[in-house]
């Protein structure tokens, strides 16, 4: 653009160009400024103001003392007063899971999760309430003597107790556990007040008075163990990681090692009789003996889907379904293995065409399973029986 141009008197961007005042002039046109604001302010003064003019002035100065001691009272004698009831959270929430359920009878129902979560339902699982646990440390496990005795297991060596359905819970940790590792990961109550759990660290407890008190029957060990059955009075077995298994014919006071079968970790194990018994674990491991534990053979599950393909899925609960004489495993992403009484042939499924997610326990019920995991359950054992008892959240 032109140099010149930008001060062009038709140039929009600078306008009309500026007249130069001589100096002389500029004294004389201040002086004639001032004499006329002289006279304007001789005639102002002359007149006095309106009482309405007074009036609004005195009310403009006096507003903001009574905007402020307004507010000085309102905060004094007004107490605010909440609208409508407090807002309970959801029992089960997104992220919740339940790594054990126990099953007194027909209608009431106990399962234990994560942070120190326990819920309870008198309706069997149609509507769900929360019981208090003075704890946020993962729970395990969870076991019934009866509807109102039970006891609950967890992180760092945490037991819990009730005597009157979960009302009120007790905590019954022994001082001989460190709460720094040691977690307790079944419990399994037996008549008489009985009960057992095992954990980390080679923990191998009993108790002879419903939860109350506890004694170690095995030394620490840097193994975990995952499960106990105890078969009768004296005999019994225990399960855990890199294939161990133990045994007892005096009650557990004294154990015995047996020679691992498989290397990967077994997680649980059950016994239909003193003869017939069935262990399963990681990368779809399934042993089964039939003379009381003397030998264990290594079984296959196949799916039913795809005829023939071997089921490698982690294996982590079995049970034995004595109304319908048939073994029934639960694991990862919703598959499940049955077989006969015999545990020779075992198919591999879903629980539930759409059910994904992992299960740690199943648990007989009157008329059912319950299985407990990342979601609750229950299942007829069968194809199209699985009922989720608590909706997606």
């Amino acid at each position: 653009m032109n140099r010149e141009r930008l001060f062009d008197k038709e140039s929009p961007m600078v306008g009309a160009p500026l007249k130069q005042a001589h100096p002389n002039s500029v004294g004389a046109e201040v002086r004639q400024v001032s004499a006329a604001t002289r006279k304007r302010g001789q005639r102002a003064g002359g007149a006095k103001p309106s009482l309405m003019a007074r009036s609004a002035r005195v009310v403009i100065s006096a507003t903001p003392w009574l905007i402020i001691s307004g507010l000085l009272w309102a905060g004094v004698f007004i107490k605010p007063e909440s609208v409508g009831g407090t807002v309970e959270p959801p029992v089960v929430e997104r992220g919740d899971a339940f790594f054990g359920i126990a099953v007194a009878d027909a209608k009431h129902l106990w399962a234990a999760g994560n942070y120190g979560k326990l819920i309870y339902s008198a309706d069997g699982g149609a509507t769900w309430t929360r019981q208090s646990l003075d704890t946020k440390t993962h729970m395990q496990d969870i076991s019934a003597w009866d509807g109102k005795k039970l006891v609950a297991v967890g992180n760092g060596g945490a037991i819990f107790t009730t005597v009157d359905g979960g009302g009120s819970w007790s905590a019954r940790s022994p001082d001989f556990l460190p709460k720094t590792n040691d977690k307790l990961l079944r419990v399994k109550a037996y008549s008489g007040g009985k009960a057992w759990a095992v954990g980390e660290m080679g923990a191998l407890l009993f108790s002879g008075d419903y939860g109350n008190t506890w004694e170690r029957r095995r030394d620490q060990q840097d193994t975990a163990f995952n499960d106990i059955a105890m078969v009768s009075d004296s005999a019994g077995w225990v399960v855990g990681e890199a294939g161990a298994m133990l045994s007892t014919k005096d009650g557990g006071s004294t154990w015995t090692v047996s020679q691992p079968v498989v290397k990967s970790s077994l997680m649980a194990v059950a016994f239909r009789d003193a003869e017939n018994g069935v262990a399963v674990g990681l990368e779809g491991v399934i042993l089964v003996t039939r003379d009381g534990g003397k030998t264990w053979n290594r079984a296959t599950a196949t799916s039913e889907g795809t005829p023939g393909a071997q089921v490698k899925l982690h294996f982590y609960d079995v049970a034995w379904d004595a109304a319908n004489s048939r073994w029934l495993v639960v694991g990862d992403q919703g598959s499940y293995a049955a077989s006969d009484a015999e545990a020779v042939t075992w198919k591999a499924g879903r629980l539930g065409p759409r059910e994904l997610a992992w299960h740690t326990r199943i648990t007989a019920g009157p008329a059912g399973f319950y299985v407990a995991g990342a979601s609750l359950g229950e299942w007829s054992g069968r194809e199209s029986g699985w009922r989720r008892l608590i909706a997606d959240r």
